[in-house]
């Protein structure tokens, strides 16, 4: 396991144990490159070859974009889309020896579709979203057809991430359901997992309807959560 925060990775190493697994954890700050790769030459070391990766870490400042600091601007894109890049490109030489590996990347609704005060955050998950989808198309060119892929992207998840979220339509997200949908589409190698799924709709919808019928859908959604708004930052 890699994770951002400590106590978050023990948690998960020690449920993981009650559920009978064999668990060795590793912090890692995920926006810092060589820390990754050296937590990886370790893995490899001591553990052996890695035929799973799931790409999990995430940060957040909601905020509008002039009241977002540069440096939690630079966080979000190296948690959130750089450190996808530097573990995958740690992992992906013993896939491709062995054409044999799974390669998840956990993204968001927000790699789909924009919302207001999240700007930066949306350009990442876009980044993410993307990443995934030319990492697919390069494996199927180089013929890896043995390594799978998959992108999750969830709607607002009650994990306390994004504070006090709210939709008129919808409904937030538990922790159980989503984890059930990564698993399931994990297991039948999905390539893009929406959830709710209804996300398809809504994307076949932004393609074909007009941009007023989008702004009264939008309006009728009424997505809410907690930001910072007018704050100028000068840094």
């Amino acid at each position: 396991l890699f994770c951002l925060l400590q106590h978050g990775v023990e948690d998960t190493a020690a449920e993981c144990e009650r559920l009978g697994a064999t668990v060795q954890a590793f912090v890692v700050d995920c926006s810092k490159r060589e820390e990754i790769y050296s937590a990886a030459e370790k893995v490899k070391k001591d553990i052996g070859d890695v035929s799973i990766l799931v790409n999990n870490a995430g940060v957040i400042t909601a905020a509008d974009l002039l009241s977002t600091q540069d440096h939690q601007i630079e966080r979000m894109f190296e948690v959130n889309i750089l450190a996808h890049i530097w573990t995958t490109r740690a992992f992906l030489p013993t896939m491709m020896n062995n054409n044999h590996g799974h390669i998840v990347t956990v993204a968001s609704a927000a790699g789909h579709f924009v919302t207001s005060f999240m700007v930066a955050y949306c350009s990442s998950k876009f980044a993410a979203v993307g990443f995934h989808k030319a990492l697919t198309e390069e494996l199927s060119t180089l013929g890896k057809d043995g390594i799978k892929t998959t992108c999750l992207c969830p709607v607002f998840i009650n994990t306390g991430f994004v504070k006090n979220p709210s939709t008129r339509l919808g409904k937030i997200l538990e922790i159980e359901e989503v984890v059930e949908a990564l698993m399931e589409g994990i297991l039948t190698n999905q390539k893009m997992i929406f959830v709710p799924s209804n996300q398809r709709v809504a994307l076949l919808l932004e393609r074909l309807f007009p941009e007023r019928a989008l702004d009264v859908l939008k309006k009728l959604t009424d997505v809410k959560f907690d930001a910072v708004i007018g704050q100028r930052s000068t840094q």
